[in-house]
């Protein structure tokens, strides 16, 4: 049985941070869960985190706004091609509708893949987003005072990787990550961890004319996702697993301050995470308070005014 128990989060690179907080709260109903930065590199990029009132991992969803560092990234396979949040069924009428009246790109045709409709919709920046009509997804709804609890965002349903190629990625799943091929649809392969409800779903799309996208932080793409294990533990139980099959190049565990992460690649070149669930957001604000102030992790408290001043300003 896989040590996973599914998504802890997933990171994109977007552009500007007002409109991308205006997408996930005033859009989408979630919760700005955190302000901090990117911990790599010397110049400030904020790192906002999204998800429900709780921050619980499987509803996290969070962001680089990179246009202040005027740094592009390059669509293509090799990436998360889509973010798939979790809706009621029945709920994809009033979602459409309120992309309508709001001006956000949305497909007009609803796609039915493994027995679940799909709603296909854009962040401002393009990077693109599904919601999952589903009705086996039992977390508390992110609801809204124009969002009632039966259209809620759950959390995050599941993620559709674009692939080159699928055969060793079909068999690192199943046997490097102990996730449970549950079928195929076309040129879409589905997998899940756990009891395969929404937020445990990995799907791949074969794309294989498709170049190779960018790896890098830049604006407009996924650059990775983050599965929830225990601790540190887990995190050296799978590197060992990785490391005995011949994926050598995997991370040491990296202190982000709200979890620790250790990084790896999947054969299809898309990067992958373990975060550990033992630390949260607790740390620096007490809950039913999230997000209300910008955080920084110890050593770089200090520099609070400084790397504040260099960052936009953003409203909730």
């Amino acid at each position: 049985m896989s040590i996973i128990k599914g998504f802890h989060h997933l990171t994109a690179c977007v552009s500007g941070a007002q409109e991308d907080v205006d997408f996930y709260v005033k859009l989408l109903g979630q919760s700005l869960v955190k302000k901090t930065v990117l911990l790599d590199g010397d110049e400030p990029v904020y790192h906002l985190y999204y998800g429900n009132a709780q921050g619980d991992a499987g509803t996290l969803v969070t962001s680089f706004p990179f246009k202040q560092k005027g740094v592009k990234g390059r669509r293509g396979s090799g990436q998360i091609k889509v973010i798939n949040y979790s809706v009621p069924t029945g709920s994809l009428d009033f979602w459409r509708e309120r992309f309508g009246a709001r001006g956000v790109v949305f497909d007009k045709a609803v796609v039915e893949r493994f027995g679940e409709q799909r709603q296909r919709f854009q962040h401002p920046c393009g990077i693109e987003f599904d919601l999952v009509a589903s009705g086996n997804d039992t977390r508390p709804p992110c609801i809204a005072h124009d969002i009632p609890a039966e259209f809620a965002i759950r959390g995050v349903h599941s993620i559709t990787l674009s692939l080159r190629e699928v055969d060793e990625s079909i068999i690192f799943m199943k046997e490097a990550l102990d996730f449970h091929y549950a079928g195929q649809s076309g040129p879409h392969h589905r997998f899940e961890a756990a009891d395969g409800k929404p937020g445990t779903i990995v799907e791949f799309v074969h794309e294989p004319d498709r170049l190779q996208g960018s790896s890098i932080y830049g604006e407009g793409t996924i650059h990775h996702v983050a599965f929830a294990v225990d601790n540190v533990e887990q995190q050296m139980q799978i590197k060992e697993k990785l490391m005995s099959m011949g994926h050598i190049d995997t991370s040491e565990s990296v202190n982000r301050n709200y979890f620790r992460s250790m990084y790896f690649k999947m054969p299809g070149g898309v990067m992958f995470e373990a975060a550990t669930t033992d630390i949260g957001f607790a740390i620096d604000e007490e809950p039913g308070h999230f997000g209300a102030e910008f955080q920084l992790p110890p050593w770089l408290r200090e520099r609070k005014d400084e790397l504040l001043a260099r960052l936009e300003p953003i409203a909730v």
